[in-house]
């Protein structure tokens, strides 16, 4: 760029002094393009030795380049957000106390994927090839998460979504994928002995999203159904963004079911509750993907009663649980959801890994995560299977009067 600048300016100069000596100019020219020459050398040495240089700071201590994926803006940004605070919140306490083993000190960047897997892919390969990321944490989408988890492997980078329930995540052999948050079908068996035990149902209805995350949900219930002698009476899917759902609730409603499970995010789970009560839909609503700040916001009192599971909520009396939401709130000055916990949670097991590690070789971070044992969070105590997946328990949580309750199972 200066060379170029330089240049310029030697024609500007040249085309005014050139009727005063022609001589003068050839030679002031040539000192011009030889100095540009030289500047522009300079600028790409100086570039190429910065690049292949090693990762330590000024004080000595190796950098971790940590890239973290979500919708920061979109249908899903209220739980990107949350993710994304987490994450920042755990780095920012990591290097406050010194980095990692007094050894590495974490740069954070963070990239907004709207929820869609194509933006998804693109910021992904830019952290990957441009910002060298060291680890991954992302995406929340599961359909998100399946396309960046390619990305990731084929550079031998370890990647944690803390959000991404689909059980296709963990079944395709990619060792280099982990979450900190249940199945789906974890979250299904959950529901289903809710159901059994506490409604003491036999049919149940499904709406459910058509994303990766609602159609693999929807499977899983079908298969699993059958075993807790649950009739599935019928069935509807929706898009993301859909605005009116009169014509599935009829549908589901004509089904007479004991309840209707539902499947998606909190944008469409509000205006659902709504129309189901618009609908006279009077069976109870169980289901998961919509535990968020903004669902008792968007669906006000028509949210109450709502049922879903989660591995985490503040409602929870645990002295980790609490701790992290009086600072979550206190930083953020807002709510969150299960994620937030589980993003947080995400650094530290990534943090203790790299510690056990010694090593920033994505290979051993990967072996070392794949390796933790008991290792206690906000959100639970972490184990993981040889898959990557998190095996933990859930808590059945109701909304009553716009707040979690914890309702009690055997």
């Amino acid at each position: 760029w200066v060379g170029g600048l330089l240049l310029v300016d030697v024609r500007f100069f040249g085309a005014i002094v050139e009727s005063i000596d022609r001589e003068r100019v050839y030679f002031m020219r040539r000192y011009w393009k030889i100095a540009a020459v030289l500047t522009v050398a300079a600028m790409v040495m100086g570039t190429m030795s910065g690049c292949q240089g090693d990762t330590k700071g000024k004080d000595g201590k190796e950098t971790v380049v940590l890239g973290c994926v979500g919708p920061l803006t979109g249908n899903a940004a209220a739980s990107g957000l949350v993710q994304a605070n987490a994450v920042e919140m755990a780095v920012n306490e990591i290097n406050e106390a010194g980095g990692i083993d007094g050894k590495y000190m974490i740069e954070l960047v963070k990239e907004d994927d709207e929820g869609v897997p194509a933006k998804s892919v693109t910021v992904t390969q830019k952290l990957v090839n441009q910002n060298k990321i060291t680890a991954l944490i992302g995406a929340l989408n599961s359909s998100c998460t399946i396309a960046d988890m390619e990305i990731t492997a084929a550079s031998k980078i370890p990647q944690i979504t803390p959000c991404s329930s689909a059980q296709s995540i963990v079944e395709q052999g990619n060792e280099f994928i982990f979450r900190t948050t249940a199945t789906d079908t974890t979250h299904i068996k959950t529901l289903f002995k809710y159901f059994k035990e506490k409604i003491n149902g036999q049919k149940v209805a499904v709406l459910y999203e058509s994303s990766d995350f609602g159609t693999g949900a929807f499977g899983i219930i079908q298969e699993l159904a059958p075993e807790y002698g649950i009739d599935v009476a019928a069935n509807e899917m929706y898009n993301s963004g859909e605005k009116d759902f009169s014509v599935h609730l009829t549908k589901l409603k004509q089904a007479e079911p004991d309840a209707i499970i539902l499947w998606g995010y909190y944008t469409e789970a509000a205006l659902i509750c709504k129309q189901a009560k618009q609908n006279g839909i009077e069976v109870p609503l169980i289901g998961t993907g919509f535990n968020s700040p903004k669902l008792v916001e968007l669906g006000g009192d028509a949210v109450n009663g709502l049922i879903f599971t989660t591995a985490f909520t503040e409602a929870n009396p645990d002295e980790k649980v609490q701790a992290f939401d009086k600072k979550y709130k206190e930083i953020y000055q807002q709510s969150y959801d299960q994620n937030a916990p589980q993003a947080y949670d995400s650094v530290y097991l990534l943090a203790d890994a790299i510690k056990r590690a010694g090593s920033l070789d994505g290979q051993a971070i990967r072996d070392a995560l794949l390796a933790t044992k008991d290792f206690e969070g906000a959100a639970g105590v972490y184990n993981f299977a040889s898959n990557g997946e998190m095996i933990k328990d859930l808590m059945v949580v109701q909304i009553v009067d716009g707040k979690h309750t914890i309702v009690p199972m055997d």
